[in-house]
């Protein structure tokens, strides 16, 4: 999915025919990677993202845009200085290079007109924004590059910048020329290459995804070496390259997003044939947005996944160690009717108890016959060491009943923590993250004691070399006084936040009607206000898991439709062999068999005192299925 050079071409003539002359009105950077500027031209409004994301480097003409922090990074306010009301005079892509360079018109306080240059590369890891005086100088870059990190060239400010070292490939024109004569444009030092390695060495902004259509288009396998083939398939791979070459120099572009398993895979500026299933779309800035948009959702949804099973990991994390200690507690009173027996035995033969003594012997007890020995302290009298014992006896009591009452409610808590990182795990959509976020703030589970989130923010540091720039002391309190105020704004808000999320929903056999709690806040209002009592409900045997509601309507379900409702069930209550990542063919099976018991609703009892979603039933039946969701039908919306 990388951007190649014949697409870095395409990608800047088409910007350069949409935005020249276009004024740049707002600059925002969301993120550390990304550049967002509000551009106006020709009566329109265009946002422009600028990327160096290691992995999607782009910059393109999207319809999304990510929220605003509420602090601008540094290289955002030096932008907005310089660049805030100035002209867009040129957009190019010097040499079929992965750079795309933005040439701007501003000026200063002195209305003094002068050129600047935004210098975007996308190579990969190695991609940067960098800021361009008149003089090609550096003003400054998103990543800063010294001699520590790279002995080829350095990106920091005041440097002369450098472009990239040449690759010493052949240009799409020094092709063409070569295909006109009927000779196949591949350097020496790349004919003992393979087929497609031998073209993306010698072709100049050829990725292996441009190369493998040209293969595929021309009968050929990429594996081949050049000496293999014969002048047939010569000839043919020769026909091929100058049509696609052609196009290539002409400018003449005709940009595709490829799928895979119904999804947005791969794109390119050409028409790709060796790519399945293809979707011709009008700009290569659709393109990007249909493939990077989905991508992008994708991995807030990744990202927000793991934010809420960290804070909820932690939470489980702290309930056990507290379990444990308590379960110590309780080991270590197991003998506490021991003292009671040692302390009343004391003050009652403490008679037979001489000052200095450092045991007492009691005979007949406990059986006849039998004597009994306690060790003494014989610096304390015989009544203070009985005394003494029986208090201890009490306080072991009371820590053993504390002990008691803690473990059982420290029990359901983890059981409730387990339910909530299986339903996470389980979130197919962002509506069931919303649903679960919603649970953990009713709750009080909150994430500033979570140390995987100290640990993000450790790894915010990027690239050795990077200058620190502004007063970093005068910022953290600005950022610490906004936060303070942040937390002021919401200590005076009243209003109960609602969870506006509703359940998920099925159609099985029947046109029965099956719902899906998304968290357990959902499960218990289901399960106790929106069944009715004739309804069924199901959950797995013994793990954690989402409540289930078929409803009935009066009617006796078929088998099917009880089985397709406990398929429904198994899905979202799989075990963790499956959610570490052993999936089926399908999106929608998985490859496990999973108990489920299944009763009337009327049989539920709510657990008195007990978390959200906790229940206890009775009079059940079980079914073993597979965790699946019903195929004949899309979930409802």
């Amino acid at each position: 999915m990388p951007l190649d050079g014949i697409s870095s071409n395409f990608l800047a003539k088409e910007l350069q025919t949409k935005l020249t002359g276009a004024r740049i009105d707002k600059i925002y950077q969301p993120t550390r990677f990304e550049v967002y500027m509000l551009v106006r031209s020709n009566s329109e409004n265009y946002k422009l993202l600028l990327s160096c994301d290691p992995k999607s480097p782009r910059v393109q003409i999207t319809a999304n845009m990510k929220e605003n922090p509420q602090m601008p990074p540094n290289f955002c306010m030096l932008l907005r200085k310089h660049l805030s009301g100035a002209r867009i005079l040129d957009i190019s892509c010097p040499d079929y290079e992965r750079i795309i360079t933005i040439s701007v018109s501003t000026t200063d306080e002195l209305h003094d007109t002068s050129t600047k240059y935004l210098v975007i590369e996308m190579m990969g890891r190695y991609s940067n924004i960098i800021f361009l005086n008149q003089e090609k100088r550096i003003i400054d870059a998103v990543v800063h590059v010294d001699s520590s990190t790279s002995r080829v060239r350095e990106i920091m400010p005041a440097r002369i910048y450098e472009a990239p070292p040449s690759q010493g490939k052949l240009s799409p024109s020094e092709a063409l020329e070569k295909l006109e004569r009927q000779e196949l444009p591949i350097l020496d030092t790349a004919q003992s290459r393979p087929l497609g390695k031998a073209l993306l060495d010698s072709l100049l902004g050829f990725s292996p995804l441009l190369t493998s259509d040209i293969c595929f288009r021309a009968g050929l396998d990429t594996r081949e070496s050049l000496a293999s083939l014969s002048d047939s398939k010569k000839q043919k791979l020769i026909g091929v390259m100058r049509s696609i070459i052609s196009d290539i120099v002409s400018v003449k572009p005709s940009p595709c997003v490829l799928f895979s398993d119904g999804e947005p895979s791969d794109w390119h500026a050409l028409n790709i044939q060796d790519g399945g299933k293809i979707k011709p779309v009008p700009t290569i800035s659709e393109a990007l947005d249909e493939v990077w948009g989905y991508y992008d959702r994708q991995q807030h949804f990744e990202d927000r996944r793991r934010q809420l099973r960290s804070i909820v990991q932690y939470a489980l994390s702290h309930e056990s160690k507290k379990l444990s200690i308590h379960e110590d507690d309780l080991n270590e009173t197991k003998d506490a009717e021991k003292l009671k027996e040692q302390g009343e035995l004391i003050l009652a033969y403490q008679y037979l108890v001489h000052p200095g003594d450092l045991e007492i012997n009691i005979p007949d007890y406990p059986d006849f016959g039998q004597n009994t020995v306690i060790s003494l302290d014989p610096n304390k009298s015989a009544s203070d060491q009985g005394q003494n014992l029986l208090r201890r006896y009490r306080k072991a009591i009371s820590r053993r009943d504390a002990a008691k009452r803690f473990i059982e409610q420290e029990s359901g808590n983890i059981s409730y923590f387990q339910s909530l990182i299986q339903a996470i795990d389980a979130a197919s959509e962002e509506e069931d993250l919303k649903a679960i976020a919603f649970e953990l703030s009713e709750e009080g589970v909150r994430e500033s004691t979570s140390k995987e989130s100290k640990k993000n923010a450790s790894s915010e540091k990027y690239h050795p070399g990077k200058s620190k720039s502004g007063k970093m002391s005068s910022r953290a309190l600005r950022q610490a006084a906004q936060k303070a105020k942040q937390k002021q704004n919401k200590s005076k808000t009243t209003k109960k936040p609602e969870d506006s999320s509703s359940p998920r929903r099925y159609i099985v056999d029947g046109g029965l009607e099956v719902l899906s709690g998304r968290n357990n806040i959902q499960n218990d209002n289901l399960t106790f206000h929106v069944a009715e009592k004739e309804d069924l409900w199901f959950h797995a045997k013994n793990m954690p898991g989402t409540h289930v509601i078929l409803r009935t309507q009066g009617k006796t379900p078929s088998d099917k439709a009880i089985v397709e409702a406990a398929s429904i069930a198994a899905y979202y209550s799989r075990s963790n062999k499956v959610l570490s990542g052993e999936k089926a063919e399908t999106k929608t099976e998985y490859d496990i068999r999973v108990d489920i018991d299944y009763c009337p609703v009327s049989h539920v009892k709510k657990l008195p005192k007990a978390k959200p979603g906790m229940v206890t039933y009775d009079t059940y039946n079980s079914l073993l299925v597979s965790a699946a969701l019903p195929n004949h039908q899309g979930k409802k919306q």
